[in-house]
C-alpha cells in the first residue's frame, strides 16, 4: 500500500514539474524587456563653420624683387597660389642663423634682386609652422618668424625666415620645387603692381603701392548671431545663468563665476571667467595659437572671415581681425577683432562682435586711394607721428553703421591705416595732422 501512494506522490511531482517547464517556457518567448532609453549627452551647439591653422594665418603681402624693380599684391589668390605650392616643397636644414637679426641684415636680404617675400600680420611660432609647410625633420624651436623671404635663384633653395623687431633669423633649404611652376610664378609677380621702398633711420624698410588704385566700397544688411547662442555655449550650466539689464543697450549674463555683457547697439559681447586669475610666466606661443584656435572652433565662432593678427605671450594674449576680399575690417564704433585672454590653460576673457556681414548689396561704388609710397611720405612729414615707430601701413576697410530708413547697414569705406606703438589709426588727411583716434 505505500508503494502505491508513492508512485503517485511521483506522477504529481512530474506533472507538477511539466507545468512548470511550461510557464517558464512561455515567460520567456513572451517576456518584453522595460529598458528606459539611453538618455544622449547633448551635442555642443556650433555657430559656424570650424577653421583649420591653415585658415587663420595668411600673408598679407607678397613682394618680387628683380633686376627690373620691386613688385608686390595683396591680392588673396596670388598669394594662396604661392602658398599651395610652397606645401608641396619639403624644407630641410633648418639652422638659425643669426640670434638678433638687424634691420640693415633684413632689409639687405629682402630687398636682393631675385627674391620674394610673404609677409605676415603676426609672428608665427616655428611650433605650429610644420602644420603649415613639410618640414623633413622635427621642429622643436619656438622661435617665430614675421617674413619668408625666398631666393628664387639659389642652387639649394635657399629660404630665410625673419624674426620680428631683432628677432632671430632661420634658414632652411627647399626641396621638391618644380622650377617650371616657380618660374611661371615669378613671371606672374612681373604682372604685380609696382611697388616703392620707404626707407627709414632706424626701422625697416616699407613696401608699399607706388601708384593709387579704386577699391570697392561695400554695403551689407545687418545681420546677427543671437547672444542666447553664445551664452548656452559659454556658460556650462545655462540653468543657473540669470540676465539682468546692464544699461540703455545692454544686458549681463552672470552665474556664480562668468558673466557676459552684450552690448545690444554695437552687437558685441565681453565674457569674462571671473575664477581665472592672470598666471604668471610667459605662455608657450604655438600652445596659446592652437589652444585659442581650439577655443572658438569648439562653438564655431568663427562668424565671418578672421584672420591671427597679434599674439602677445607675455600677456596670454591673442587676436583675430575681420577680413573682407583680402582687406583688413578697423571701426571706431564696434569690435572688429576676436580677442583672447588666457590664464591656467583656460579662457580668462573673451571679446568679439556677434555681428554678420552677409552677401554685399549690388549697388556699391568706388573710392579711388593714394598711392602707398605717397601716404608714407605725409605720414614721414607729420609731427604728430613718429615715422620710426610705424610698423606697416596697409589699405582696408572703415565699418560704419548707417540708417537706411527702417534698415540698419553696415558700410565698408575703403581708406589707409597705419600701425603706430601697437595702434591702429586711419590716415585721414596724411601730412596735415589729422586721424589720431586709435581703432579697434
Amino acid at each position: 500500500m505505500g508503494l502505491k501512494y508513492v508512485e503517485h506522490i511521483k506522477s504529481a511531482i512530474l506533472i507538477l514539474l511539466i507545468l512548470l517547464s511550461v510557464t517558464l517556457t512561455f515567460s520567456i518567448w513572451t517576456f518584453r524587456t522595460d529598458y528606459q532609453p539611453i538618455e544622449q549627452a547633448p551635442a555642443v551647439e556650433t555657430i559656424a563653420e570650424k577653421q583649420k591653422l591653415g585658415d587663420v594665418i595668411l600673408p598679407y603681402k607678397l613682394i618680387a624683387v628683380s633686376e627690373d624693380g620691386v613688385t608686390g599684391t595683396t591680392g588673396r589668390e596670388d598669394i594662396g597660389e604661392l602658398m599651395d605650392f610652397m606645401k608641396t616643397w619639403s624644407f630641410q636644414n633648418l639652422t638659425e642663423a643669426d640670434k638678433e637679426v638687424t634691420k640693415d641684415e633684413a632689409d639687405d636680404i629682402i630687398s636682393q634682386p631675385n627674391t620674394v617675400t610673404l609677409y605676415f600680420r603676426s609672428p608665427i611660432p616655428f611650433g605650429v609652422a610644420d602644420s603649415l609647410f613639410r618640414f623633413a625633420d622635427s621642429v622643436t624651436t619656438e622661435a617665430s618668424f614675421s617674413q619668408i623671404v625666398i631666393e628664387t635663384q639659389s642652387d639649394i633653395g635657399l629660404i630665410h625666415f625673419i624674426g620680428k623687431d631683432g628677432g632671430r633669423r632661420f634658414t632652411a633649404q627647399a626641396t621638391g620645387v618644380e622650377p617650371e611652376q616657380l618660374n611661371d610664378l615669378l613671371a606672374g609677380a612681373k604682372g604685380f603692381e609696382p611697388y616703392g621702398a620707404i626707407e627709414r633711420e632706424t626701422a625697416m624698410t616699407l613696401y608699399l603701392p607706388a601708384t593709387s588704385t579704386s577699391v570697392s566700397n561695400m554695403s551689407f544688411f545687418q545681420q546677427e548671431v543671437s547672444p542666447s547662442r553664445f551664452k548656452r555655449v559659454l556658460f556650462p550650466d545655462i540653468t543657473l545663468v540669470k540676465q539682468v539689464p546692464a544699461g540703455e543697450h545692454s544686458d549681463k549674463y552672470h552665474d556664480i563665476e562668468r558673466q557676459m555683457i552684450v552690448d545690444t547697439e554695437m552687437k558685441t559681447l565681453r565674457f569674462n571667467n571671473t575664477r581665472m586669475s592672470d598666471s604668471e610666466g610667459v605662455s608657450i606661443p604655438s600652445e596659446l595659437l592652437m589652444d585659442s584656435l581650439d577655443f572658438v572652433n569648439g562653438h564655431g565662432g568663427w562668424t565671418n572671415e578672421f584672420v591671427l593678427s597679434s599674439m602677445d605671450p607675455l600677456r596670454k594674449q591673442i587676436k583675430y581681425r575681420m577680413v573682407v576680399e583680402g582687406f583688413p575690417v578697423f571701426s571706431d564704433i564696434t569690435l572688429t577683432e576676436i580677442t583672447q585672454i588666457w590664464g591656467n590653460g583656460q579662457i580668462s576673457s573673451y571679446a568679439r562682435p556677434y555681428y554678420q556681414l552677409g552677401e554685399p548689396l549690388p549697388e556699391n561704388a568706388e573710392k579711388r586711394l593714394p598711392a602707398g609710397t605717397d601716404v608714407a611720405e605725409e605720414l614721414r612729414a607729420d609731427p604728430e607721428v613718429d615715422f620710426n615707430q610705424v610698423e606697416d601701413i596697409v589699405r582696408g576697410y572703415n565699418l560704419q553703421l548707417i540708417q537706411r530708413g527702417e534698415e540698419a547697414l553696415y558700410t565698408l569705406e575703403p581708406e589707409w591705416f597705419y600701425e603706430e606703438n601697437g595702434e591702429w589709426h586711419p590716415v585721414n588727411n596724411a601730412g596735415t595732422g589729422g586721424g589720431r583716434s586709435g581703432l579697434e
